[in-house]
């Protein structure tokens, strides 16, 4: 098993705590989980032909988007992931849908025999650190998609340099606009997944980031911290994300494929 793979199936063992935010708990995760739901539903909904459309989701993880996507009414999934707990558990919980232990950021000539009406990626992109397989990785989802086919996904999308660390890659909007644009997409909207409640990334504010820097220090002091703080800004967070154009933290883009094979 490489590093990665093996990073990622120790902290899906973990649960909520693993594959949220690290640090923060398991309580205040579950109120970032409500807030990706409502954010994810608003807009995927209006997405037209969901009843006969067939899914990839990349980076399944513990299945909530694959819930996202039943939710929907959506024909059929296919779930992608580098964590080998993660296919198994996914293969039992939904057999009727299908899950591969893939990286979308390989060289890959084609995931399936058919492409796919939708695809999407939340919380995974900047997870690929390698500059080139993240092109890659575009490149590959484009590839997997049909004509005229939807794109979803959800980056930082800086304004500023980017911002490196061992597992996480936060790549300025333009870059990753010229990738996606480069690769045959094109770009319909980006839209505040997070406002108030996740690391303030984008924002240039010292005053903001420390704020931020305290808040996550009581929430890690213990669950009970989490859920109250988690429980107080939610609603305001609902708030946020549907008035505000842009956010200084993670946002959620909708592209589609050109419609010329």
């Amino acid at each position: 098993m490489d590093k990665i793979a093996q990073y990622w199936e120790g902290r899906l063992k973990q649960g909520l705590k693993g594959v949220g935010y690290i640090g923060l708990g398991e309580q205040y995760n579950r109120w970032l989980y409500r807030v990706r739901r409502h954010v994810f539903l608003s807009y995927a909904k209006y997405i037209s032909g969901l009843n006969q459309a067939r899914i990839l989701d990349i980076g399944s993880g513990t299945g909530f988007y694959i819930e996202r996507w039943r939710e929907l009414g959506v024909k059929s999934i296919t779930g992608i992931d580098i964590a080998k707990a993660s296919v198994e558990t996914l293969t039992k919980k939904y057999p009727d849908h299908y899950f591969l232990r893939l990286d979308i950021s390989e060289r890959l000539e084609i995931i399936t025999a058919r492409q796919f009406d939708i695809v999407s990626a939340f919380d995974v992109l900047f997870h690929i650190v390698n500059d080139v397989r993240f092109e890659r990785a575009i490149q590959n989802i484009y590839r997997q998609l049909k004509p005229g086919g939807i794109f979803i996904f959800s980056d930082n999308f800086l304004h500023g340099q980017t911002a490196r660390s061992e597992y996480q890659v936060s790549r300025p909007l333009r870059e990753i606009e010229e990738i996606l644009r480069a690769a045959g997409f094109r770009i319909i909207d980006r839209v505040p997944m997070f406002v108030l409640m996740n690391n303030p990334v984008d924002s240039k504010s010292i005053l903001i980031k420390k704020l931020w820097q305290l808040m996550a220090k009581i929430i890690s002091l213990h669950e009970v911290f989490g859920f109250l703080i988690g429980a107080l800004l939610y609603p305001v967070e609902l708030l946020c994300v549907s008035l505000m154009k842009e956010s200084p933290t993670t946002e959620m883009m909708i592209c589609r494929k050109d419609d010329e094979p």
